[in-house]
């Protein structure tokens, strides 16, 4: 374990403020004249558009446009451009990438030199103080080899050298949260994690991809660009990803399948994680039901409540479009 988990692991508290480490990702490093180029050229997002926003997720696909691998992109430089991904993709993901990079002046590898923690406001000031990083409302703050990505005033995500980030946990005193509280963060926020339950479901505008800048449709050809752009301009969605409250504390698997009252599976579980009274999960969901109000269900039977998303989906995507 990294000294920065080891720390946090130390001292753990799930009443403290929002600090949480993010022990279940890795950082692919991408570096080289053509790091931009050859990622443009893989992944569903607009890579481009990371010179001005700092950070945004993107997901790479397999021929039929199904995701098998998602990443948060953060831009260090035109030639240095660091993928967080959970652990349990990570080397497949890194090979899918290795195999298209060859005729790139690009080099893949493991940043496994890095660690990561999920942050609110008050320890994002905290470590940025410590790193020396002059925090001015920019999306993305970089110091050498040191991130602070803003999610909006209560996220934060840090990634930097593993004894600086331990030295500056140590030095404010930062108290841990438990890995759940990172979950809970990004299924308030509508935000898919892809893992290996879950490789090769869904097409990215089945998770909402496209509405969190996920997505560009006028990018130009990408692996899978094909099917997910005809899917946007000519075909219906028929599943898309919302959130839902189990009344209990349950263990829920991606992967594992909603029912409707009839006891037929309608969705899949993409991310969930508990409180200390409730399940919160993001998951996959046919749209006939959600239109028809339909009421869902844990395997277990635990009967589920809507909860909608924080963000607008077009309405154009559940319609025919000729």
């Amino acid at each position: 374990m990294n000294q920065s988990y080891d720390r946090l692991a130390q001292h753990l508290d799930s009443n403290a403020p929002l600090c949480t480490a993010l022990s279940s990702y890795r950082i692919i490093e991408v570096s080289g004249v053509d790091s931009e180029k050859f990622l443009q050229g893989q992944l569903s997002c607009d890579v481009r558009k990371l010179t001005e926003v700092g950070h945004i997720p993107g997901s790479h696909c397999n021929i039929k446009g199904h995701m098998i691998s998602l990443f948060r992109l953060f831009y260090l430089d035109a030639q240095k451009i660091w993928l967080r991904v959970h652990e349990s993709i990570a080397q497949s993901a890194f090979d899918n990438l290795k195999k298209y990079s060859v005729f790139s002046k690009v080099t893949l590898r493991f940043a496994d030199e890095l660690s990561g923690v999920a942050v609110d406001a008050s320890n994002s000031r905290k470590l940025c103080v410590c790193f020396e990083i002059n925090t001015d409302h920019k999306p993305l703050y970089v110091k050498e080899d040191s991130v602070v990505a803003v999610y909006d005033e209560a996220l934060y995500e840090v990634w930097a050298e593993d004894s600086i980030l331990a030295t500056c946990l140590e030095a404010g005193k930062l108290k841990g949260t438990p890995e759940s509280h990172w979950d809970l963060a990004n299924i308030e926020r509508g935000l898919v994690d892809l893992r290996a339950e879950t490789q090769e479901h869904f097409i990215p505008q089945m998770t909402n991809l496209q509405a969190v800048e996920g997505v560009s449709f006028n990018k130009g050809c990408y692996t899978g660009q094909e099917i997910v752009t005809r899917l946007q301009h000519r075909g219906i969605l028929k599943k898309a990803m919302y959130r839902f409250t189990a009344p209990s504390v349950e263990a829920v698997a991606p992967g594992s399948e909603l029912m409707n009252s009839e006891g037929v599976a309608v969705g899949a579980v993409v991310l969930a994680a508990s409180t200390e009274s409730e399940t919160q999960l993001l998951a996959v969901v046919q749209q006939s039901q959600i239109d028809a109000g339909e009421s869902l269900k844990l395997a277990s039977g635990t009967e589920l409540s809507f909860n909608g998303l924080p963000y607008e989906l077009d309405p154009m995507l559940f319609e025919k479009k000729r």
